[in-house]
């Protein structure tokens, strides 16, 4: 059986380098997408469509990631063994007291509601299916260490917790649950180099490896520098 990744957050610079890094390790795609122009976009990314289904859902809505979940028990949507998710935005409004109400409640949404979601949606199918070696990794942020760029590092703070919380409460379920904390810019392959930053398609390594290491489980991988991607530099998420 040939499994399935599902990507939450596919068209970003990170979502991208997920997909990459399924195909790769022969597995195929489920990505979350918007609308057909956010699939268009993905396909150019990534540079081909062949082991890619997507399926359009609004992550944030409290039923979007479940109504994917319901089609793929019913068979409308390919069954998936592991779930990558990288759903963020960015507000650099400093001091955060300048910020409206409305302002930190979108990004709180995005950022912290829509990966909740994935979790609550998933966690409980991947435990029904029972798989050995089921994975769920989450990206965060250095924003939320160093308090750089306001409410988005509150909201990967926010992300810090729930990975805490998914490590302890997935330690004795067939569930891979590792959170990827970034603290170096990643970029579409078509933008890298011309700023020198990493490519999407480089970061596919970082994945490639989590989805090939069984001993990592509840663990944060740390990339702090580009050397990180492919040299996993890793330590459990609890004591």
């Amino acid at each position: 059986m040939i499994e399935t990744v599902l990507v939450v957050g596919a068209t970003g610079n990170i979502g991208v380098a997920a997909v990459k890094a399924a195909l790769r390790t022969k597995r195929h795609v489920l990505a979350v997408v918007r609308n057909q122009t956010s699939a268009d976009k993905l396909f150019k990314h990534v540079g081909v469509r062949e082991g890619i289904t997507t399926v359009e859902a609004d992550v944030r809505s409290e039923t979007g990631l479940q109504e994917v979940v319901d089609k793929a028990k019913a068979g409308k949507l390919p069954a998936f063994q592991h779930v990558y998710s990288t759903v963020g935005t960015m507000d650099m409004t400093s001091p955060i007291q300048n910020l409206s109400t409305s302002a930190f409640r979108e990004v709180m949404s995005i950022a912290v509601e829509s990966n909740y979601f994935a979790y609550r949606a998933t966690v409980p199918y991947l435990i029904d299916q029972a798989k050995e070696d089921s994975t769920w990794t989450l990206m965060t942020g250095a924003a939320g260490t160093s308090g750089w760029a306001g409410v988005t590092a509150v909201a990967q703070g926010a992300l810090f917790s729930l990975a805490n919380v998914a490590c302890r409460e997935n330690a004795k379920t067939n569930i891979r649950f590792n959170e990827v904390y970034l603290a170096c810019r990643v970029d579409y392959d078509s933008v890298a180099e011309g700023k020198g930053v990493i490519s999407s398609s480089k970061f596919a390594d970082n994945y490639e490896q989590i989805l090939s290491r069984p001993d990592i489980k509840g663990c944060r991988v740390s990339v702090l520098k580009p050397e990180d991607i492919e040299e996993l530099k890793f330590e459990k998420k609890l004591a």
